[in-house]
């Protein structure tokens, strides 16, 4: 299996309109875009997603993968555990031996 990280990263808190406040306001980064309760932000050269979640807290990162469900396959059987699950283009959360929390995703090339 192949793992390559995006720069992609999900700000997941029960306080989404004070982290962008905080990541715009005081750390002067700009937001992109607006829509359907996510706010992205430009945090060159990486992209934060603030989404209001009160199940997952925390910073997301995100790793592409060829194959999905061979990914997480490959990654229980290493000590991971699925956090979230909803297929292919959608949250699939792993959280790995040590607490940190990847969301898999599949290259549309994969």
């Amino acid at each position: 299996m192949r793992y390559r990280v995006s720069p992609n990263v999900a700000v997941r808190t029960t306080d989404a309109a004070g982290a962008v406040d905080f990541y715009s306001r005081v750390l002067g980064l700009p937001i992109t875009a607006e829509s359907g309760g996510e706010t992205t932000i430009d945090a060159s050269p990486l992209t934060l997603f603030v989404i209001n979640d009160d199940q997952v807290a925390g910073p997301v990162h995100e790793l592409l993968v060829d194959d999905l469900e061979a990914a997480r396959d490959e990654l229980v059987a290493n000590g991971c555990e699925v956090v979230r699950w909803h297929g292919k283009g959608q949250d699939c959360y792993i959280r790995d031996p040590f607490g940190v929390v990847f969301n898999l995703w599949e290259e549309p090339d994969g």
